[in-house]
């Protein structure tokens, strides 16, 4: 029994493992995965290669807002949903975050509750506050807060922002014990959708990103661009990657965010060529090639299922993926199928949906090997990089 408790757990939907000791959650991690791929014969499944830490990890959180009354007065809530997904746990602590984010949350939960500003309810569509997203950098200690808002126009924006900058540099104290507060931002959601992010963002103090290293290469992250939250195994996640990769190798990087992998495999491949939908993501990889001055890497942005056909036969041998849970479906394994691609290096969040783009993926190539790598600690989630080679005519 692990002994770690924290008084959330059971009802919080955050986690799923907390009882358990960190060797007995990997095995369990281990034995569901080759259940779901254990049909396939010859395949090879690697050793789970486990966190470096198991707790205190995350380096992002996105909490939404909720309400609870209490003797006709409602209390401003933030935190997870609870694990039926019908109210929001109101969080006082937690054992995966990394602890500067958990004292924020405390602070800009203080903050709501003064300020007086309304949850959104998303059954009368009413409300302002709707979720609070914060990053922090590994490297820099640096860290972005976004208020996520039901509308653009909020009372007394400047008198808002520096009360909740004053309450946050209260809270994790000006030593620099818990980071650096670096920016403030004011996010847009308007639409009616369970996606925490709108496309527009107001910037209400300091500056919209933070600096951040992996490895030897820097880059700009902001609320919307993709990143692992978990630094502490990133580099382990992403060398596997570059074994795969060979001196001269012309590589295509789906899905490629802000660039992180691409940069990671530049000192060996000939020439990589990202492809990235999101426009926030696709301009901070254009600046870290700048930064970081990378020559032999390129980005085209659009959709990977309209960007990927035009590109998918000139000369290019290798092709990395990294999608999100939804994983790649029929239409982009097709294109895959029926290109000159002679391998695949799937990085997959979610093996069922990795599961189910194997069968898509299967009429032309071969799966050789599985290696799972736990990315998510304390949760049921699991990263998982696939190898895939094409058969022979």
């Amino acid at each position: 029994m692990n002994q770690n408790h924290c008084k959330h757990f059971g009802l919080c939907g955050g986690c799923s493992s907390l009882n358990l000791e960190y060797g007995k959650e990997l095995s369990k991690k281990e034995f569901a995965l080759r259940t779901l791929f254990s049909d396939l014969r010859h395949l090879e499944f690697r050793p789970m290669i486990p966190s470096p830490k198991s707790e205190f990890y995350r380096y992002k959180l996105q909490l939404p807002f909720g309400r609870r009354v209490i003797a006709r007065k409602t209390l401003t809530t933030l935190g997870l949903f609870n694990q039926e997904s019908t109210f929001i746990v109101d969080q006082t602590e937690c054992l995966i975050q990394e602890p500067a984010l958990s004292e924020i949350t405390q602070a800009v939960k203080l903050w709501a509750r003064k300020e007086g500003l309304p949850p959104y309810n998303e059954k009368t569509h009413k409300g302002i506050l709707k979720y609070l997203v914060a990053r922090k950098s590994f490297s820099t200690n640096e860290i972005l807060v976004g208020i996520v808002t039901n509308q653009e126009d909020i009372p007394h924006p400047k008198d808002l922002s520096k009360r909740l900058h004053n309450h946050i540099t209260d809270r994790i104290g000006k030593s620099g014990k818990f980071g650096k507060l670096v920016g403030i931002v004011q996010n847009i959601n308007t639409r009616h959708t369970s996606m925490a992010l709108g496309k527009d963002e107001n910037l209400l103090w300091g500056r919209p990103y933070i600096n951040e290293y992996i490895g030897k290469y820097k880059y700009r992250v902001g609320l919307s661009t993709f990143l692992q939250v978990n630094p502490n195994q990133t580099p382990s996640l992403y060398n596997l990657i570059l074994d795969e990769i060979k001196i001269g190798d012309r590589v295509i990087d789906a899905y490629s965010g802000i660039g992180t992998i691409a940069l990671w495999i530049s000192g060996v491949a000939k020439e990589v060529l990202g492809l990235e939908d999101n426009p926030n993501s696709h301009k901070t990889a254009i600046e870290a090639l700048k930064v970081n001055h990378i020559r032999n890497v390129k980005y085209r942005r659009g959709r990977v299922n309209e960007t990927l056909p035009s590109v998918v036969n000139k000369d290019f041998n290798s092709i990395i993926i990294d999608p999100p849970r939804t994983g790649i479906g029929e239409e982009v394994a097709n294109i895959i199928s029926d290109s000159n691609l002679q391998k695949i290096i799937y990085v997959s969040c979610d093996p069922k949906t990795l599961r189910e783009d194997t069968r898509f993926l299967s009429r032309n190539f071969y799966l050789n090997s599985l290696q799972p790598v736990d990315m998510f600690p304390r949760t049921d989630h699991l990263e998982t990089v696939a190898i895939f080679t094409r058969k022979p005519n």
